[in-house]
């Protein structure tokens, strides 16, 4: 099946003019620094800056003390993912050059 589509891949490559095969490297190159930069954020690294620049910047730590069943990490990353898929979501679209439907 792989080597169908690598032919398959190789022989639409070559028809293609100049501009489409650039524009083509060009996606695949942002597509792939995007997912890198989406892994990076998912990552534990990610979530102890982000909770330690909310206390630096607020002067305030996200526990308040007043739920003991508060998990920081839990928190933070909920609200991280909240803005990473709606962006890997956008990211596939543009990739894939079609709307997907979120329905």
């Amino acid at each position: 099946m792989k080597i169908d589509v690598y032919l398959y891949s190789t022989k639409k490559f070559k028809t293609m003019n100049r501009e489409e095969k650039l524009l083509g490297i060009v996606n695949e190159v942002i597509v792939d620094r995007l997912t890198q930069l989406i892994e990076e954020m998912s990552d534990n690294e990610f979530v102890e800056m982000i909770s330690d620049m909310y206390h630096d910047q607020t002067g305030e730590d996200l526990d308040d003390g007043t739920d003991d069943e508060f998990d920081q990490h839990e928190y933070v990353s909920g609200i991280v993912g909240s803005r990473v898929v709606p962006l890997l979501h956008k990211v596939c679209e543009w990739g894939i050059g079609k709307e997907i439907p979120t329905e």
